[in-house]
């Protein structure tokens, strides 16, 4: 047992012998190597469990995979690298062999004394004392907690304190300035926007009250989403019809367009395109560098005589749109 006193001890604790059992004694220069894992101090003590000490030799010739195990480690590998660190710190020393039915074999010499040379602490009380002296190198360290705030300290805190107060107290007392009113978008808009946000918010919903018709009636999907997703697709149709109105598209080939898509809110493409052709622009199709399996006619073969039918609603109320049954005419 490595001899200290009870004064070169920072913290006092009684240590008292339990259950005794078989043991390996690890010297205290082990366990207070700063140069050693872990992990390598362990595995000093199982091959300091292997020596034989009835011998006095200090030998031991245990399989890695057999240390391994007793460490917990699922490799035979893993004790390589801490055999390595108790050789380089001088704990042991390894020696090639050869058994006598030609197997290789490694012979572990487990010291108990540092080597010369060695500086690190070799006892508890050695390790206490270079501690003590570390910190009284280091000086004093805050206590944990909040910091105390010295006379100085407060008395400035509280000159700024009525600093301020008095700034607040001579500001009350000058006439504050009114802010000035925001715009908001609804002041900015001339009435012929207002009047085409009226004509679209109606027509919204008009075509919104019949599509949930049509997907009653199981002759259009119905709407899907959560309650933010569709307010998000009303408010989409609504812009959508706005700026078909804003571009001069008449309220009937707008309903027609939404007819014919048959959709809550149409995708900007094909609502644009759909509105073109309805109005009879021309709509291009880009290029694809591809030649079609088919042509329309070879689609179209043997259906000519079949008669069309269309699936388009009627036209709503017209008012709908902000227009009155004479101004249709």
């Amino acid at each position: 047992m490595s001899a200290h006193i009870a004064e070169d001890l920072d913290e006092q604790y009684e240590i008292v012998a339990g259950r005794k059992a078989p043991f390996t004694m690890v010297p205290d220069w082990i366990t207070l190597h700063d140069e050693l894992d872990p992990q390598a101090k362990a595995l000093y003590g199982v091959l300091a469990m292997h020596v034989n000490v009835s011998r006095k030799d200090g030998v031991a010739w245990p399989t890695r995979l057999v240390m391994a195990e007793m460490l917990g480690w699922t490799r035979e590998q893993s004790p390589d690298k801490y055999i390595q660190q108790l050789e380089a710190a001088g704990a042991i020393d390894t020696e090639e062999f050869t058994r006598p039915n030609g197997a290789r074999g490694k012979r572990y010499y487990v010291h108990q004394t540092p080597p010369s040379g060695y500086t690190g602490a070799t006892t508890v009380a050695e390790w206490y004392k270079r501690r003590r002296e570390a910190l009284e190198a280091a000086g004093p360290t805050p206590k944990a907690g909040r910091p105390r705030k010295n006379a100085a300290a407060l008395k400035a805190a509280k000159a700024a304190t009525v600093a301020q107060t008095t700034a607040a107290d001579s500001a009350e007392a000058k006439p504050a300035k009114k802010p000035a009113a925001k715009k908001t978008a609804a002041t900015e808009k001339t009435p012929e926007e207002l009047t085409l946000d009226k004509r679209a918010q109606d027509g919204a919903d008009k075509w919104w009250k019949h599509a949930k018709e049509l997907a009653d009636s199981k002759q259009m999907k119905p709407l899907m989403g959560s309650k933010r997703q569709q307010s998000g697709y009303f408010l989409n149709l609504r812009t959508k019809i706005r700026d078909a109105l804003a571009a001069g598209y008449d309220h009937r080939v707008i309903w027609r367009a939404l007819a014919q898509l048959g959709e809550w809110s149409p995708a900007k493409r094909e609502w644009e395109t759909t509105l073109a052709s309805l109005n009879g622009i021309p709509v291009g199709r880009r290029p694809t560098g591809r030649t079609p399996m088919f042509t329309n006619s070879q689609w179209n073969q043997g259906d000519s005589d079949q008669p069309t039918t269309s699936d388009e609603p009627p036209a709503p109320d017209l008012s709908a749109y902000g227009f009155e049954e004479d101004d249709a005419a």
